[in-house]
């Protein structure tokens, strides 16, 4: 996938009703719900993170008043059947190869009217669905981060330094959706009055998790003052460091579902 792309969707909307999906909030299994303040502008301060928070009214009501963000993770795995059909047809459509589909992800988000997502990007491909209220993505070409930011993408550096750039928009209403490739940076507005409601499926390809070995390794190499050479300039180096990234997975315990690809 070469650009960010947009599609039309049926998926039974009332599934996102805010009193439905407060009754998600309130029977979700511990860690699947998450509620962060909203961000205050297109860039994220330098050395912040998230400020996580308690849903303390019904749903509508609390992003009635305050600026949040409400997330719901891995509900096809947990809520009513219909909520793992909804993703699994989106998925099924819009998600590529299903041989070529790893570590696949899946968040239901609720927003505060008029509250951004601060620029960012993200190493696996994307399909976010509009559900409620307006979401709106603007995106950069990849090509816009500098190798070092590339590196540091999972490395604490996923939320960017704002800059300029033209790129594609896609206004997302209720039945509307689009692909986000690996990497391309983007942020998001919500424009009111409505609470904006969307649903989000990561996957990661073969390709998006061999360049993300490579970077992550070039990370630890440009820490040691050393100049390592881009993913796909020289495919030998690229074999080495991806194995290099699996033995420190072991080592680490982490990064299992990587491993071996």
């Amino acid at each position: 996938m070469d650009a960010p792309y947009g599609f039309k969707h049926a998926l039974d909307l009332d599934l996102f009703a805010l009193d439905r999906l407060d009754h998600l909030c309130r029977t979700a299994p511990e860690g699947k719900l998450q509620v962060q303040l909203g961000d205050e502008g297109r860039e994220r301060p330098a050395g912040t993170g998230p400020v996580y928070t308690e849903l303390l009214a019904p749903l509508a009501d609390d992003v009635a008043a305050r600026r949040l963000h409400v997330h719901l993770h891995d509900v096809a795995e947990w809520a009513p059947a219909p909520y793992g059909e909804a993703y699994a047809g989106i998925l099924a459509e819009h998600g590529g190869d299903e041989a070529d589909r790893h570590a696949v992800t899946t968040v239901l988000r609720v927003f505060t009217p008029d509250v951004p997502v601060a620029l960012h990007a993200d190493g696996e491909i994307a399909i976010d669905v509009g559900a409620g209220g307006r979401n709106v993505w603007h995106f950069y070409d990849r090509d816009v981060l500098s190798e070092e930011e590339h590196e540091a993408l999972h490395r604490g550096g996923q939320f960017l330094r704002w800059r300029d750039a033209d790129g594609p928009v896609f206004d997302l209403a209720p039945g509307d959706g689009c692909v986000v490739p690996s990497r391309w940076p983007h942020w998001l507005e919500h424009p009111g009055p409505d609470p904006a409601v969307s649903f989000d499926i990561g996957y990661w390809t073969a390709a998006a998790i061999r360049e993300r070995k490579a970077y992550d390794v070039n990370f630890m190499l440009r820490k040691m003052k050393l100049t390592p050479s881009r993913p796909g300039r020289h495919p030998g180096r690229d074999t080495v460091k991806r194995r290099a990234f699996d033995v420190l997975s072991r080592a680490t315990g982490k990064g299992a579902e990587y491993r071996g690809i």
